[in-house]
This record gives structure tokens, sequence and C-alpha cells, in this order.
């Protein structure tokens, strides 16, 4: 959050103990109120403008927070995947977390329904060949060999935090591979397994990519134990 504030070279409201501290307070109050289960926050940053220009102020951003229950996908999503529709889209500064979702917005009302997905992966703009991200959240790959490939970050996608877990997870699994390169949509026929990574996710497996049917069409087992990985590193934080 603080470097996407510094890239757009936005003054935060407040340093990050300070933000801590408040957001740890924040979360107690949802507790008394009664929020018992996992919960979903919002942190915002938003600029101050300096009369009618495009000016910021100059005396830091204004903070939004917003809390409600986290709703995780239906049990199914997890149980046998999901399908993803691809949309020619790559998103504005996209190593900065904005809040610009006009591509994803797009795709759902275009691609996303007319492929009966579950949502969408950005392909990039130039060629429409080299598969991004996803619209909240990271792609990942796994290939015959039973290795998993991402997409690098090469100043196309997000620089996300679950992306860095899974990476942080898999590499100190020992029994797995996992790398970073360029993904083609016409690869999709030789890889045997996908799946997608986000913080209101964790990992769901993918099974088809528009009309692709991914491997064997079911989650796999090198999903399932990234699954795990991932579900152990969030227990044990």
């Amino acid at each position: 959050m603080y470097y996407s504030a510094s890239a757009i070279h936005m003054l935060p409201p407040m340093d990050r103990d300070r933000l801590r501290d408040l957001l740890a307070e924040v979360v107690q109050k949802n507790r008394e109120g009664g929020f018992s289960d996992d919960l979903l926050i919002d942190v915002i940053f938003s600029g101050g403008l300096a009369g009618s220009t495009m000016m910021q102020s100059g005396q830091g951003a204004h903070l939004y927070v917003a809390v409600q229950e986290l709703v995780p996908p239906p049990p199914e999503a997890y149980e046998q995947g999901v399908a993803l529709a691809t949309f020619v889209h790559q998103r504005l500064c996209p190593d900065v977390k904005l809040l610009s979702y006009i591509g994803a917005i797009l795709a759902h009302q275009t691609v996303v329904t007319g492929h009966d997905a579950y949502d969408a992966v950005f392909v990039c703009p130039p060629d429409g060949k080299i598969i991004l991200e996803g619209s909240t959240f990271t792609v990942f790959f796994v290939n015959r060999e039973g290795e998993i490939l991402t997409p690098p970050l090469d100043g196309r996608i997000l620089d996300s935090i679950t992306r860095r877990v899974v990476l942080e997870v898999v590499s100190g699994n020992g029994s797995l591979t996992i790398r970073e390169a360029p993904v083609h949509l016409n690869e999709l026929p030789r890889f045997s397994e996908a799946f997608l990574a986000s913080t209101t996710r964790n990992v769901v497996p993918v099974i088809r990519i528009d009309g692709e049917v991914v491997g064997s069409g079911v989650p796999g087992p090198v999903t399932r134990r990234v699954m795990k990985l991932v579900d152990d590193y969030i227990r044990g934080y």
C-alpha cells in the first residue's frame, strides 16, 4: 500500500505503525460489535486535491476503512474448480494497487457471461496472446512435468501479497518447483492444471479457460497440494 502511494506521489495520511494500530482497533471494535468470522477490511488512501486542479493538496491523503464479513467462494469452487474467460486488457499502472476496475467490469459484462465463467483473466493488448493476471487475482499453471509457472513481474502485473505467499510456500516445500515465465494462450493444451490465488479466495482450481478444458477438467494433485500449503500458512501465521 505504501509502495503504491509512493509510486503515484501520494503522501500517506499516517505511518505504517499508526495504521497498524488503527486497524487492530477497528478489528477489536467489530469483534465487540458481534463479528466473529473472518473480516474483509478495505483500506483506502484517497488523495486530497488543491482547489479545482488535479494537483494534490500536499497535506496527506484521506484514509477510509470499510469492514464487512468475508464471504469466500462456495465450497464447490474449491472442490470442482472454476472457469475463466479471457479479456484483452492491461490495468493502468499494473504494479500499483489502484481502485480502477473498469477492465474487470467490462469483462464481467461481456466475456465472463458469454463463457459462463467465474471470472476473467487478462491477456496482453498488443498481441492478445500473453496471459497477464486475473481481474483481482494471480494465475498459475502446471505443466505436464508438474512444474508450476506464473507470469513474471515484468511491469505488466501486480506484485500481489498472495502471489508472494504462494511462491514462498511452494519454494520452501522441496518437492514442488515453481518459476516465473511468460505464459501464452496457445500453450494452454500443454498444461495439466491451473489455479488462481488472491487474498479473499486463497487458492482456487481452474478447470477451463474460454472453451479450453485444462488438463482432465478436474482439480489436480499439484493444485490440491498448493491449496493445503497456503491454508497451513494462514492457520499458522
